[in-house]
C-alpha cells in the first residue's frame, strides 16, 4: 500500500513503477503515466486511444507517438537517433513497434507498461485488437499494468503479479448529483435551465442521442462534439453537423461540449477553468450509454486536470433487464465451452470431408467462438468482458441498485435527486381519460404526427411507450400515416382493412375476412355475399363460381340459421 498526502503525486513517493505488478492507483491524475515518462529507462507505454498520445507528445519532446499514420521507418529512425527511448503506442500499432525493433532485444531493452489496463476488458467486445500486445506482454522481462479503476483479471498468467494499491490520507471524493428520471430530456431541460452561464461538458456515448439533445434544446450553434472518426462522419453526412472533431483542443470548445466513449479514458483535458460535467445513461434508448460507476464515471471525472465545478449523473433504469449473478454467467460460459469442445472433438475426428465441413461450420457459429482468439486459444479478456458487461447492466434495473453502487464507490460522495415528471403517466392518461376509442386514437395519432423526423431517440422512446397503450393505432400510423387514417374517419375496421391491403404479410383474403366476420356472431346471407364480393373485388380476385353465402364455410365452422325472413349463418369457430 502506497499512501499519498494532499498535493502529492506518485513521483513524490516512488522512484519507478515496479515490474510484474498491477498498479491500482485509485485516484485519477496522480501521475502514473508521467512517472514512467520521466523514469530514466527505455519504455513502451501502450494506451487505449490516440488523443492521449497526441496530448503527451505535446508535453514531452523526446516521446514518440505511434498510431495509424506513423510508419515503421519513422520508428526505426527514432530508435537510431535517440539514446533514451520513450514510445507511446495504441494496441493496434504495437506490431509496428515490434517490427521496427529488428536488431534490438525488445523484451529486455524495454519496460512495457499497459496503461488504463481496465480497457483491455471494457473494450475487447467491439475492439478485439486492443488485446493484441498481451501475448508479447508476458515475454517482457520488465512489465506492469496501471489503472485508477482496475478490473480483476481471470487470465491465469496474472497469478504471479502483485497488486500495488495507492491510497490517500485525505478526502479526495468527488461530490456528485445523481439524478434519476423517467425522461432524460426533461431532466436535461431542468439542468440546462439551472446552468445558463456555465460551460457544460456532456459525456454521452451515442452521437444519435447527442444530436437529438442539441436539436431539441436549440443549442446546435453553441455546441461542439468530440468523437471517433466514424461518428464524426455520421454527424456530418446524416445531420449536416460540422462542428465535430476527432481530436480535442481547448480552442474548439464552446458553451456546450459533448464527448463520446473514446474520450472517457486516459485523456487529459487541461482547461484554465472548471466546467460543469454531466454524464447521461439511458438503457432504454441505447445500451452503449450505460456507464460503469466504478470505472467509466471515475475516469470521466478524472479527465479534468484542473478539476470540475460540479458533477451530475442523469440516468434512467430499466426494470425489464434480466439479471444474472456472476456464478450464473460463469456457468453459462462454461457450458458453452463444453459444447464447443464437444463439437471440436467431432470435427477433429471426422472421417470424411463432408462431416468435417459441417462440424467446422457449426463451430464458427457457436456462442463460445467469441471467447477465442483467431488462433483458437482462449481469450480471457473477452470472458471478463462478458461477465463485467452483464454485471454492470444488472445494476441499472433499479434505482436502489444505483444508490447502493454510488454509496459503495470510494471515489464519490453522492447526493440523490429525482426528476419527478413521469412521462409514462402522462401518456397513460390518454388511455384513461378519453371518452371513446375513436377519441383516444385521434389524440394518439395527433401526438405521433408531432414527432419530428428522422426520429430522435426521445421520439422512439415516446413511440414505444405509446405502443404499450395501443399497439394497433401505432402500427396503423406507421403503416398508413395521419392523413389516410383521418380519411377513414378513425374507423378501426376500415383502418385494419387498409393495413391488410398495404402490408406484405399473411394471406390477405383470410385476414380481410377475419377483420369483418367474428366468431360467435350471426350474419345474414346478404351481408356475407356483399362483404365477400367486396373483399374479392378489392384484391382483384374473380372466382369461377358465383359468390354464395355458403362460401363462409371455407373460413369458419358455421351453422345455418333462420330468424323470421332472415337467413344466414352462425359462426362457431375459425377453420383457418
Amino acid at each position: 500500500m502506497i499512501t499519498l498526502h494532499k498535493g502529492q503525486y506518485l513521483s513524490d513517493v516512488m522512484s519507478e513503477i515496479p515490474s510484474n505488478c498491477i498498479l491500482s492507483k485509485r485516484i485519477p491524475g496522480c501521475g502514473a503515466t508521467t512517472l514512467e515518462l520521466e523514469t530514466q529507462r527505455n519504455s513502451i507505454i501502450v494506451v487505449p486511444n490516440v488523443p492521449v498520445i497526441k496530448s503527451k507528445c505535446g508535453k514531452y519532446s523526446n516521446l514518440l507517438g505511434v498510431y495509424e499514420d506513423v510508419t515503421t521507418d519513422k520508428i526505426r529512425n527514432y530508435l537510431t537517433n535517440n539514446r533514451l527511448h520513450k514510445i507511446m503506442t495504441t494496441p493496434e500499432s504495437f506490431g509496428k513497434v515490434k517490427n521496427a525493433c529488428s536488431g534490438i532485444d525488445i523484451y529486455n531493452h524495454f519496460f512495457l507498461l499497459m496503461d488504463e489496463c481496465h480497457q483491455l476488458i471494457k473494450d475487447v467486445d467491439y475492439r478485439t485488437d486492443i488485446v493484441l500486445p498481451m501475448n508479447d506482454f508476458f515475454r517482457f522481462k520488465s512489465k506492469a499494468l496501471v489503472s485508477a479503476t482496475p478490473i480483476g483479471f481471470s487470465d491465469p498468467r496474472f497469478k504471479e503479479f502483485e497488486t500495488v494499491e495507492v491510497s490517500a490520507d485525505y478526502d479526495y471524493r468527488q461530490e456528485i448529483a445523481v439524478t434519476h428520471t423517467y425522461n432524460i430530456y426533461k431532466a436535461i431541460s431542468e439542468y440546462l435551465g439551472n446552468h445558463t452561464e456555465e460551460t457544460v461538458c456532456f459525456f454521452v456515448n451515442s452521437v444519435v442521442m447527442i444530436y437529438s439533445i442539441m436539436k431539441q434544446f436549440g443549442i446546435l450553434e453553441d455546441s461542439t462534439v468530440y468523437c471517433a472518426p466514424k461518428s464524426r462522419l455520421k454527424l456530418k453526412n446524416e445531420y449536416s453537423f460540422d462542428n465535430a472533431y476527432n481530436d480535442w483542443n481547448a480552442d474548439t470548445m464552446k458553451k456546450y461540449n459533448f464527448f463520446t466513449g473514446r474520450f472517457f479514458t486516459a485523456f487529459d483535458l487541461d482547461l484554465p477553468y472548471q466546467p460543469d460535467l454531466v454524464m447521461v445513461t439511458d438503457p432504454y434508448n441505447s445500451e452503449y450509454t450505460i456507464l460503469d460507476i466504478d470505472t467509466d464515471c471515475i475516469q470521466i471525472c478524472g479527465r479534468f486536470r484542473n478539476g470540475i465545478k460540479s458533477a451530475t449523473h442523469i440516468y434512467r433504469v430499466n426494470p425489464e433487464i434480466i439479471t444474472k449473478d456472476r456464478e450464473q454467467i460463469e456457468w453459462e460460459i462454461s457450458a458453452h465451452e463444453f459444447a464447443y469442445n464437444t463439437i471440436q472433438t467431432l470435427y477433429k475426428s471426422a472421417d470424411n470431408r463432408e462431416s468435417r465441413f459441417a462440424f467446422g461450420a457449426v463451430l464458427e457459429t457457436m456462442p463460445f467462438r467469441k471467447f477465442l482468439y483467431s488462433d483458437f486459444t482462449k481469450n480471457w479478456f473477452a470472458i471478463d468482458n462478458e461477465i463485467n458487461s452483464v454485471l454492470v447492466n444488472n445494476r441499472y434495473q433499479s434505482r436502489q441498485e444505483i444508490k447502493n453502487w454510488y454509496n459503495d464507490c470510494h471515489f464519490f460522495n453522492p447526493t440523490f435527486e429525482n426528476c419527478e415528471y413521469n412521462e409514462n403517466d402522462e401518456k397513460l392518461k390518454i388511455a384513461k381519460t378519453t371518452r371513446s376509442v375513436k377519441d383516444k386514437h385521434r389524440k394518439m395519432v395527433q401526438l405521433l404526427s408531432e414527432m419530428e423526423t428522422p426520429y430522435s431517440e426521445y421520439a422512439l422512446d415516446f413511440i414505444n411507450d405509446m405502443r404499450k397503450i395501443d399497439p394497433f393505432i401505432v402500427e396503423a400510423f406507421e403503416t398508413l400515416g395521419k392523413e389516410r387514417i383521418e380519411e377513414l374517419n378513425y374507423s378501426k375496421k376500415k383502418i385494419k382493412e387498409e393495413m391488410i391491403l398495404t402490408q406484405r404479410k399473411g394471406n390477405k383474403v383470410i385476414r380481410l375476412v377475419k377483420n369483418i366476420f367474428k366468431v360467435g356472431n350471426r350474419y345474414s346471407n346478404e351481408k356475407i355475399v356483399n362483404e365477400l364480393t367486396r373483399i374479392y373485388e378489392r384484391l382483384n380476385i374473380h372466382p369461377e363460381e358465383n359468390i354464395e353465402p355458403k362460401l363462409i364455410g371455407l373460413y369458419y365452422q358455421a351453422n345455418p340459421f333462420k330468424s323470421g325472413n332472415i337467413r344466414g349463418y352462425q359462426l362457431n369457430s375459425e377453420l383457418v
